[in-house]
């Protein structure tokens, strides 16, 4: 089903994103207004070493939580490969001899026109990391594969993009 888009003005813009409000015809004839986010690709990078997981956990302000999640970000360099090693390297201090792409997701397609990338990261050597401002305090920790559910299942990740992504990795065995 087709929607046909009557009018769009945008309601805001910063570095990482844009938002539209659209004006809307359903496939069904009925008019409707949505709120669309904009935002380039991401990826999320799972960084394993044969036993463990590399996860971080940062404050997110938006939820007042303490999340683990993988190391993740937003399109910032010339490939997807690329803005996944830069990533790892940031904010997990990490270096991938290898990376496999496992597959992509929507993160939240009913406002949110995101999809993000899945990447398996191994063959790790110690990098440097360059926290940006808001990360200061990120920890780090390693996890085994039966950890990572045990705190998915309890509440501790919380974060769609690492559950999500762990699924991927899951469904690749």
């Amino acid at each position: 089903m087709t929607w046909k888009k009557l009018k769009s003005k945008q309601v805001y813009q910063n570095r990482f994103m844009t938002v539209t409000e659209e004006e809307l015809l359903t496939g069904s004839g009925d008019q409707v207004t949505f709120g669309i986010v904009h935002k380039d690709p991401a990826v999320i990078i799972l960084p394993f070493d044969g036993q463990k997981f590399t996860l971080i956990k940062q404050y997110r302000y938006a939820v007042n939580f303490d999340s683990w999640e993988f190391p993740a970000g937003h399109m910032e360099h010339a490939s997807l490969p690329a803005c996944a090693k830069a990533e790892l390297e940031e904010e997990a201090g990490l270096i991938a001899n290898q990376l496999t792409e496992l597959g992509s997701f929507y993160i939240a397609p009913g406002h949110l026109t995101q999809v993000c990338h899945v990447f398996l990261a191994t063959g790790l050597s110690t990098g440097h990391r360059h926290l940006e401002l808001s990360e200061k305090g990120m920890e780090i920790g390693h996890f085994t594969h039966s950890e990572i559910n045990e705190m998915i299942r309890v509440g501790e990740i919380k974060d769609g993009l690492t559950i999500s992504a762990f699924k991927q990795y899951e469904l690749s065995l």
